[in-house]
C-alpha cells in the first residue's frame, strides 16, 4: 500500500514543485512620481513595477508637470534560461520561482521657459523677411473686384473657377472675324 501511495504522491509532489518565471521591470525616474505608461497602457506614479510576458522592445513615456515628456523605446533583452529547449525546464521543471526584475531608471528635463526678448526679436525678423517676398499670383486681382453678376443660391458654390496656373503669359484669344 505504501509503494502504491508513493508512485501517486511522487508524481503529484512533482506537479505541485514546478516553478515559474516572474518578469517585471522597476521604472524609476528622477524626479519621482512622474506618470508611466507601458505601450501606451497606464501603470501609475514612479516608483512603479510592471509586469511583462514577453522579452524585446517596449515604449516607455513618462509625463510629469513642470517636466518633459520622455519617450524611449526600451529594448528587454532575453536571458540565457529563456532561450528556446532550456525554457522549457525553467518554466515546467526547475522546482523554484525565477525572478526577473529590471531595473529602469530615467532622468527627466525640466521644461525651459522661453527667453522672451530672444522670441520677439525671431518674431520681428520673421516679419521682415515676409516684406520682402514677392504678391501672391492667386487669387486672381480682376476676381476680387466686384460685379453686377447675381449671387448664387448656395453661398458656399463659387460662381466661377479659379483660372488654371501657367507659366507663360496669357495670350489673347481672337474673337470671331479677326485674323489671326
Amino acid at each position: 500500500m505504501t509503494r502504491r501511495c508513493a508512485r501517486i504522491a511522487i508524481p503529484l509532489l512533482a506537479c505541485l514543485l514546478t516553478g515559474c518565471v516572474e518578469r517585471r521591470f522597476r521604472v524609476e525616474s528622477n524626479p519621482p512620481g512622474a506618470y508611466v505608461y507601458v505601450n501606451n497602457v497606464p501603470h501609475g506614479p514612479t516608483p512603479v513595477d510592471v509586469p511583462f510576458l514577453f522579452y524585446g522592445d517596449y515604449e516607455i513615456k513618462l509625463v510629469k508637470e513642470g517636466y518633459e515628456t520622455l519617450k524611449v523605446k526600451q529594448n528587454v533583452s532575453t536571458p540565457w534560461y529563456q532561450y528556446p529547449v532550456v525554457d522549457f525546464f525553467s518554466e515546467s521543471l526547475w522546482p523554484w520561482q525565477i525572478t526577473d526584475i529590471r531595473p529602469l531608471l530615467y532622468e527627466m528635463e525640466p521644461v525651459l521657459q522661453p527667453n522672451l526678448e530672444i522670441l520677439k526679436a525671431q518674431a520681428e525678423e520673421l516679419r521682415g523677411r515676409a516684406k520682402e517676398l514677392p504678391k501672391p499670383r492667386y487669387p486672381d486681382p480682376r476676381k476680387d473686384t466686384p460685379t453686377d453678376q447675381p449671387t448664387p443660391k448656395n453661398p458656399r458654390q463659387p460662381t466661377e473657377a479659379l483660372p488654371i496656373p501657367r507659366e507663360s503669359p496669357v495670350l489673347p484669344v481672337p474673337k470671331a472675324g479677326e485674323p489671326q
